[in-house]
């Protein structure tokens, strides 16, 4: 029975710091480097995957403890959302997207996931519900969010319309909430 095709529901977070100068001296595009050539593979495997590129909704690119780019995968002209790059056996994935509108208030965030020191992988994924989504960005069309979000230590804290507050903190946080009395609201 042929599987069943998922709706995109994972972040791929990918560490882009050896690849970044090539950017900055004109070697190639900053889709380029985001979208292009991951491997999908664990370890030295060729059949085990670490991530199913059908279920990546969004690419963030992290390099030195900050986010430098994030992309919505989205279908080319061939209602294609990635492809196959290189030879058998190790095969690489390059994905098809552009800058998001929709998450850009993780631009020059703390990424997602950081990276420990050793780790030898260029990519983690993440649960789409646990990125930070910029609501008020694609409602309004306002352009600027550094004006709605927030960035202490590694958590992101985002305002939306409507007062709608969230916050975006790595597993190893804990977020205490509190309520103020009415008469405090406007100090």
């Amino acid at each position: 029975m042929p599987e069943q095709p998922t709706n995109p529901d994972q972040v791929l977070v990918v560490n882009v710091g050896r690849r970044w100068s090539e950017i900055e001296t004109g070697q190639a595009t900053e889709a380029d480097v985001v979208l292009g050539a991951w491997s999908p593979w664990k370890g030295r495997s060729t059949t085990l995957r670490h991530f199913d590129p059908d279920r990546i909704a969004v690419i963030v690119a992290y390099r030195r403890g900050k986010t430098m780019a994030v992309y919505d995968i989205l279908p080319n002209e061939r209602g294609r959302r990635w492809h196959w790059v290189g030879d058998e056996p190790r095969k690489r994935i390059v994905f098809h997207g552009l800058p998001s509108d929709r998450y850009a208030s993780q631009l020059h965030a703390p990424p997602p996931y950081t990276w420990q020191r050793g780790e030898s992988t260029p990519v983690k994924v993440l649960r789409l519900e646990d990125l930070v989504q910029d609501d008020e960005a694609s409602d309004s069309g306002a352009t600027d969010p550094a004006q709605r979000h927030a960035v202490v230590g590694h958590a992101v804290v985002s305002l939306a319309n409507g007062g709608h507050l969230t916050v975006s903190v790595p597993p190893e946080y804990t977020v205490t909430v509190t309520t103020r009395p009415p008469q405090d609201r406007n100090r």
